[in-house]
């Protein structure tokens, strides 16, 4: 068996903590790219569209990656305010869609659909998305 100077085995060592590390490299960078994150989405929802007489009553926010969040509403004015939390959102955002519910005085449900992106603002504030 052949013996290895102490400098065959450093470079030897060095080599193989390099290959290591540039195999990691990769798995790491992947994480890091498609860590997702909460976002809290606020702003006014009207019914206006449907009449005088229909309030709003419920939105969802469904993102195309992540999971929905939904705010139920008084329903007591023609434009509410809302609030919620979608979470799983990829860092660099991702399109959803709005779904917004309207109640009129026969309680009688009407609903509309919007599209939009959500993305977490850099201030760390909610995003603010109106809906009409």
């Amino acid at each position: 068996m052949r013996k290895l100077s102490s400098s065959r085995k450093k470079t030897l060592g060095s080599v193989a903590v390099v290959a290591s590390l540039a195999l990691a490299a990769p798995v790491v960078a992947t994480g890091t790219a498609h860590a997702a994150t909460k976002v809290n989405i606020k702003g006014t929802v009207s019914c206006a569209r449907f009449g005088d007489d229909v309030v709003p009553d419920t939105i969802t926010v469904t993102p195309q990656k992540g999971k929905a969040g939904s705010d139920d509403l008084p329903g007591d004015d023609p434009v509410e305010e809302y609030g919620l939390k979608v979470t799983g959102i990829p860092k660099n955002g991702t399109n959803a869609t709005a779904k917004i519910a309207c109640v009129d005085s026969d309680d009688e449900t009407h609903t509309y659909t919007k599209s939009f992106k959500v993305q977490k603002p850099a201030t760390g504030t909610p995003q603010v998305v109106n809906f009409k």
